[in-house]
């Protein structure tokens, strides 16, 4: 007899007993040591530390899983051979790996703190009367609430496809069936049709929370996934109240001090407070380790560098290469180049720029505090562009494309100059090859690029082989021959923990390959 999913109840517990955000430092945190939900749900403070409960498993996300699996799956990156990065850079990954496991459960317990809050909007309801909230805090709350069970399902639907649906707290526990990835999808667009109603937007409700923009935002970008250009469009239009930030700021899309700027749409936060070593590493949501490895991954090991593939992908005279990317050419770097490289703790490069604690004037640790950036509006701008192209508008979309072209400082699309580039923009085809050249240079390391080539029917073609430079002799080339195989490596497979626990999922629910 199988095992019962363990997992649901004790982490959902223990996340409405700590209850600590993984939002920002502004959103309030309530921190209690005993909770008995019969009594919950009595005051906003009560309200707020349920939804705070529901951020924080994607801080153990993007520790480390949830930035490793995109981009060492892409052809930006290269892997170093650390064992985080390693199997999945070569594509020799497999059911019984940890780190699929931990990136499963952490997405499923956020699924099941996010059913908690839905699950009580009845007593939230009933208790109105006669409390310090309002119905508007409870439809704020369940608006964040919706969002973020999108978004936790979103990063399921891309790793392994379709994957148990649960939507109902007071039957979490209970083992259910793997549903389609169209059923999947269907609950996420449904829940982020809610979210888009019942959130507030962005400048009312308070820093590092989800504003109805980002509802829009995540809502349109299933839609174009799922090839639904109309509905797309329709969404798109409704993100509004950001920008994008001039060249001269751009760095702060990736640094600390930059963070919830007018081009940020929703961030996982970070403040950099270690907790202890054991904290640091658990991975489980519990203590106060509010830190994650990326600049240190990325920049200070180089546990994945960034591809020559990559790097030539940027034009000559992109400002964005030098802002994205450290080669070691540039003998300086940094703020005010105040750097030499090789880094203090780096190895030679090139290394990721993005994300780094070098942007900060700060040496590269494992304890970075810079927020991961889950969607950003130069993505919607990118989006929107495609959207338009899909819809037979090629003037509308490339009169979006230029303005990620416009604010880098790049020739526009529709130039002699582009078109004697290669990037004539006379048809749609041409067009997108244009967006995907400018979301290859605009979003690298930013976790897109691996599921844009398989939307786009890329993927076989991009990242089987792809050259790139050998290190130890500068002026040779590599072809990096990877294992990928289309019809296997789309989706990763489900942890064998989960086969073992769930009743309803058995060794023939897995998914092919595998």
């Amino acid at each position: 007899m199988k095992r019962s999913n363990k997992y649901f109840l004790s982490s959902i517990l223990s996340l409405l007993v700590l209850l600590f955000v993984a939002c920002d430092d502004d959103v309030p945190v309530e921190n209690t040591n005993a909770l008995n939900p019969e009594i919950f749900f009595e005051s906003l403070s009560q309200v707020e530390a349920a939804v705070n409960a529901s951020y924080n498993q994607f801080q153990i996300v993007y520790q480390r899983s949830g930035y490793v699996f995109p981009d060492a799956m892409s052809d930006e990156v290269v892997s170093s051979g650390d064992p985080n990065f390693a199997p999945y850079n070569r594509f020799e990954f497999n059911a019984t790996l940890d780190n699929i496991a931990q990136f499963w459960t952490a997405c499923f317990n956020g699924v099941g703190a996010c059913n908690f809050v839905i699950g009580n909007e009845e007593r939230m309801r009933n208790n109105v009367a006669g409390s310090d909230f309002t119905n508007d805090d409870v439809d704020n709350a369940l608006g964040q609430a919706y969002y973020l069970r999108a978004l936790y399902y979103y990063h399921l639907v891309k790793r392994f496809g379709g994957v148990p649906l649960k939507t109902d707290f007071a039957t979490a526990l209970e083992d259910a069936p793997r549903s389609t990835a169209d059923q999947v999808y269907e609950q996420m667009i449904a829940d982020l049709q809610l979210s888009t109603q019942l959130t507030r937007p962005k400048g009312i409700t308070e820093t590092g929370r989800v504003t109805q923009e980002a509802a829009y935002a995540l809502l349109g970008k299933i839609f174009l996934h799922r090839e639904q250009y109309a509905d797309a469009q329709q969404a798109f239009n409704n993100v509004v109240n950001h920008s994008l930030l001039p060249l001269e700021e751009y760095q702060d899309n990736f640094n600390e001090t930059g963070e919830h700027n007018d081009e940020s749409m929703f961030e996982v936060g970070y403040n950099g407070e270690v907790g202890t070593e054991q904290e640091r590493w658990a991975q489980t949501g519990i203590g106060t380790s509010e830190v994650t490895f990326h600049s240190q991954d990325y920049t200070g090991w180089a546990n994945a560098r960034p591809s020559t593939k990559v790097i030539e992908e940027f034009e000559d005279d992109d400002p964005r290469l030098d802002l994205a990317i450290l080669q070691d050419s540039d003998n300086t770097y940094g703020p005010g180049g105040a750097f030499q490289f090789p880094c203090p703790g780096c190895v030679g490069g090139p290394v990721w720029y993005k994300f780094s604690q070098l942007y900060d004037n700060q040496d590269v640790s494992q304890n970075s505090g810079v927020n991961v950036r889950i969607m950003r509006y130069a993505d919607v701008v990118l989006m929107r562009a495609e959207v338009e192209m899909n819809l037979g508008n090629n003037q509308g979309a490339i009169d979006l494309l230029n303005q990620i072209r416009d604010r880098a400082g790049m020739p526009r699309y529709g130039t002699a100059l582009m078109d004697a580039r290669g990037y004539p923009v006379n048809s749609s085809e041409q067009i997108f090859s244009a967006i995907v050249h400018e979301r290859f240079v605009e979003l690298c390391g930013e976790q897109q690029r691996f599921d844009d080539l398989v939307r786009w029917d890329l993927d076989d073609q991009e990242l089987s082989i792809f050259p790139d430079q050998n290190f130890n002799n500068p002026d040779e080339s590599l072809r990096l021959v990877r294992n990928y195989d289309p019809s296997v490596h789309r989706v990763m497979p489900i942890p064998q923990n989960e086969i073992d626990s769930n009743t309803k999922v058995n060794a023939e629910d897995q998914n092919p390959g595998y």
